[in-house]
C-alpha cells in the first residue's frame, strides 16, 4: 500500500510536469514541430530540429504519465478494492488520459487550432484533479496512517466549499486563457490593467477574449481571498489549512504578478512558461482542499462475532 500511494504522488506530480512541458512546447511555437502523430517526421526519432525535440518531449513525458496513471488503476485494484473511489477513480482515469491523448493527436493533425489546445489544457487539469483525489484517498486509506486526524470535519467542509467554486471559476479562466494564447489574442492588449488605455476592450475580436480572460482572472480573487482567510483562521482547528491558506495566497499573488509582467514584457518564454506553471499549481492546491475537505475513509466491515453455538452474540 507505502507503495501505490508512493506511484499515486508520483503520477499527479508527474502531471504537473507535464503541464510545463505542454506549456514550453506552446510558448517555443513547438506544437507543430513534430507535424505528424504518433511519430514525428514519419519515424520514431525526432530529426535533429529544436522544435522537434521540444514537441516529441511533451510526447514522450505523456506517454510516461499514461503508463503511471496505469500503474495506479493496478495498484487500487490490487490494494484497494475494497474502496469503491479509489478503485473508480484510478480506473476512469485511464480512458481519460486516452483522451487527453486523442485531443493532442487532433491537436496536431488540424495544425493547432485554439478551442482545441485550451480544451486540452483544461483536461489535464481533470486529470490532475483525478489524480490528487486518488492519491489523498490512499493516504486516508493507508493501515499505516488511517488513525491520522485531517481536522474538524465542519471546519474543512467551510474551506472544501470555498475551494469546489474556486475550482470550477478557474475551469472558465483557464480554458479561455489557452484559448487567448493560442488565438494570438494575448499581443492584442497593451498595457495593464487597461487594455490600450481603456478598462473595455475595443469592438477587436482579439481584445475582447483577451479582455474576458482578465476580468475572469480578476474576478477569482473574490473567490480566492475568502479561501485563504477562511483556511488561515481554521489552521488551528482543521491541519492542512494552514498550508492550504499560504499555498494558495502565494501562489495567486504570483500569477497576478506574473500576468502583469507578460504583458509590459510582450511574453517572454519564461514569463508565459511561469504564468501557465503557477496556474496549474493552483488548481493543484484547490484539487487537494476539495479531497481533503470531502473525503471520508470506507467504512471498515467488522464480521458480527458469534457465539459458540454459531449464533450471532
Amino acid at each position: 500500500m507505502v507503495f501505490a500511494r508512493r506511484l499515486a504522488v508520483v503520477t499527479a506530480l508527474s502531471t504537473l510536469v507535464l503541464v510545463g512541458v505542454g506549456v514550453l512546447v506552446r510558448a517555443t511555437g513547438s506544437g507543430l514541430g513534430c507535424p505528424d502523430w504518433p511519430l514525428c517526421h514519419g519515424g520514431a526519432v525526432p530529426p535533429s530540429h529544436q522544435e522537434s525535440w521540444i514537441e516529441f518531449s511533451h510526447r514522450f513525458v505523456a506517454m510516461l504519465v499514461g503508463f503511471l496513471v496505469i500503474g495506479v488503476a493496478i495498484c487500487a485494484w490490487k490494494y484497494y478494492r475494497h474502496v469503491p473511489f479509489i478503485v473508480w477513480v484510478a480506473t476512469l482515469t485511464v480512458p481519460l488520459v486516452g483522451l487527453q491523448g486523442l485531443l493532442g493527436a487532433i491537436t496536431v493533425v488540424r495544425e493547432l487550432p485554439p478551442e482545441i489546445v485550451a480544451t486540452h489544457l483544461l483536461t489535464a487539469m481533470i486529470v490532475l484533479s483525478c489524480e490528487i483525489a486518488v492519491a489523498i484517498a490512499m493516504y486516508v486509506e493507508d493501515p499505516a496512517t488511517q488513525g491520522a486526524s485531517l481536522g474538524s470535519r465542519p471546519g474543512a467542509s467551510a474551506i472544501g466549499k470555498l475551494a469546489l467554486v474556486s475550482i470550477v471559476w478557474m475551469a472558465f479562466v483557464l480554458w479561455i486563457g489557452g484559448y487567448m494564447t493560442e488565438s494570438g489574442a494575448a499581443t492584442s492588449c497593451e498595457g495593464w490593467p487597461l487594455c490600450n488605455g481603456s478598462i473595455l476592450p475595443a469592438s477587436d475580436d482579439h481584445e475582447v477574449v483577451h479582455m474576458a480572460h482578465r476580468y475572469l482572472a480578476g474576478a477569482f480573487a473574490f473567490l480566492i481571498v475568502p479561501l485563504v482567510v477562511t483556511a488561515w483562521r481554521r489552521r488551528e482547528e482543521v491541519r492542512w489549512a494552514g498550508a492550504v491558506a499560504a499555498l494558495a495566497g502565494v501562489l495567486y499573488t504570483a500569477q497576478v504578478i506574473v500576468g502583469a509582467l507578460n504583458v509590459w514584457y510582450t511574453f517572454p518564454d519564461p514569463l508565459t512558461i511561469s504564468h501557465t506553471v503557477i496556474a496549474a499549481s493552483i488548481w493543484f492546491t484547490l484539487s487537494g482542499a476539495v479531497a481533503l475537505a470531502y473525503y471520508s475513509p470506507a467504512v471498515a466491515r467488522v464480521p458480527t462475532p458469534l457465539t459458540k453455538a454459531g449464533a450471532p452474540a
